[in-house]
């Protein structure tokens, strides 16, 4: 359209010539071009009302995609900055099915796709802290993250969607249904109760068939479920009997035979006890979860160990926990693939 006519063609047959021979957006919508021209021509009273609480949402994020389609760079940065406000809180709650504490997995994965394609960093963080926490709360279902592209800064919350998705996987590897709420998570698996590691309370445990659209999985996802059942069994094998290593604290006197050998023996029985063994063997997360528990009121490591060595002994469990917690995805890594084609990890 941006050629010069040819001087035996008519410019009446050009498009864009008049109305009746438009220009012509194919893969378009009118409501969406209208979008992007609204911004364009609004005056700057109009463009505020999106810089508050109640920001039209859905039309912000047309904006942001229609701006990035067509290179209007400026624009495009003043309305996922705009978007980034209003669902951060900035000038107040939004509309509450726009809330990232309320909203759909279907919105959480649409903002996040806006601020993946917008390359809005800020955008991308918030998103993506609050849709992990939403799924480890059981909340949201895993396994509308499961093909969120896995890149630096979204590994985090694919992992943990992966994880979730395992514990949640029913009898024939059924992974269960696509609506979102608690009222439709599963807290157990095999007949062993589970807990929403890390992410608020668990749903009430229930292995019954729940009233929904079942989910569907690719066959690469599938892969890389097993495989992570597979990497974290044995990543607990190597737990369980080898503790968190801690560094001498100044003022312990008796510190290798004494405070580390006490924490050794200690943690070896708590791995092992009935507490610990009612979550599921690949739920790394909820058995450390429950070992911090009972290690923190343990009576042995209490009189055993120095103040400072037990609080050491304490900070590495914690560390070893948010090590694992934060790269989940690694785990998944699609074990029968082509060492080039597994998961990219970083981030």
């Amino acid at each position: 359209m941006f050629s010069i006519p040819s001087q035996d063609v008519h410019w009446q047959n050009e498009e864009g010539s008049s109305d009746d021979n438009p220009i012509r957006l194919y893969g378009e919508s009118a409501e969406r071009f209208r979008a992007l021209l609204s911004v364009i021509y609004d005056l700057p009273s109009q463009l505020q009302a999106y810089n508050t609480p109640g920001g039209n949402i859905d039309r912000l994020l047309t904006i942001c995609e229609m701006t990035n389609k067509y290179h209007f760079a400026s624009m495009e940065t003043w309305a996922v900055d705009a978007l980034f406000n209003v669902i951060s809180c900035l000038h107040g709650p939004p509309a509450q099915q726009y809330h990232l504490t309320c909203c759909s997995s279907s919105w959480m994965k649409r903002m996040l796709d806006v601020a993946l394609l917008c390359g809005h960093e800020r955008l991308r963080q918030h998103v993506a802290d609050r849709w992990t926490d939403r799924i480890l709360a059981r909340d949201l279902r895993p396994v509308h993250a499961l093909d969120v592209p896995l890149q630096t800064g979204t590994s985090k919350l694919v992992g943990t969607a992966y994880y979730v998705q395992l514990l949640e996987m029913g009898p024939d590897f059924d992974p269960g249904v696509v609506e979102d709420g608690k009222q439709y998570a599963r807290s157990q698996r095999g007949g062993h109760p589970t807990t929403a590691t890390g992410g608020g309370a668990a749903a009430a445990a229930s292995t019954e068939p729940r009233t929904g659209t079942r989910a569907v999985l690719t066959r690469e996802q599938k892969q890389r479920l097993l495989s992570g059942h597979w990497s974290l069994t044995r990543l607990w094998e190597r737990l369980r009997t080898t503790p968190p290593a801690f560094e001498r604290p100044e003022g312990c006197t008796y510190h290798q035979r004494g405070c580390v050998s006490t924490w050794a023996h200690v943690w070896k029985d708590v791995a092992q006890s009935p507490a610990t063994a009612r979550h599921d063997g690949v739920d790394v997360l909820g058995r450390l979860k429950t070992m911090a528990e009972q290690l923190f009121l343990h009576a042995e490591l209490a009189n055993a160990l120095s103040p400072q060595c037990q609080r050491a002994a304490m900070l590495a469990l914690k560390a070893t926990m948010t090590e694992v917690k934060e790269g989940l995805a690694k785990y998944f890594s699609d074990l029968t693939a082509d060492e080039g084609h597994q998961v990219d990890d970083r981030g």
